[in-house]
């Protein structure tokens, strides 16, 4: 009885190595592929699984960097939104603010005119 115990605990014990070592080992194992897409026709070129990895390594390659440049273009055209209201005077800004949500100044100024022609 002693002995089919000790040898149940050293099945499990095993069982349990390796279960634990086959995680391990799918721990280490690092997904080098690189999910992308393909330019609209390369997929008729019969590429190699090679020659299509460079293409997707490429293209996420220069996406951050276009993603980048895109920001940094987004910011220099803020500041140049600021930079020119900063010229305006008060008056201005205000008239720029009625024209920009809508509501045209001119709208005033054209029902004051219609007045005197009734």
């Amino acid at each position: 009885m002693y002995y089919a115990r000790a040898l149940a605990a050293c099945a499990l014990v095993a069982t349990l190595v390796l279960l634990t070592s086959d995680g391990v080992q799918s721990q280490d194992k690092k997904d080098t592929k690189v999910k992308g897409q393909l330019p609209t026709g390369w997929s008729k070129l019969n590429l190699s699984a090679s020659q299509k990895e460079d293409v997707y390594k490429l293209n996420k390659e220069y996406k951050e960097k276009v993603d980048k440049l895109n920001a940094e273009i987004k910011q220099l055209n803020e500041e140049l939104a600021r930079k020119r209201v900063a010229i305006l005077t008060d008056e201005q800004r205000k008239k720029l603010i009625d024209l920009v949500a809508g509501g045209e100044p001119k709208a005033k100024e054209k029902s004051k005119t219609k007045d005197p022609d009734k």
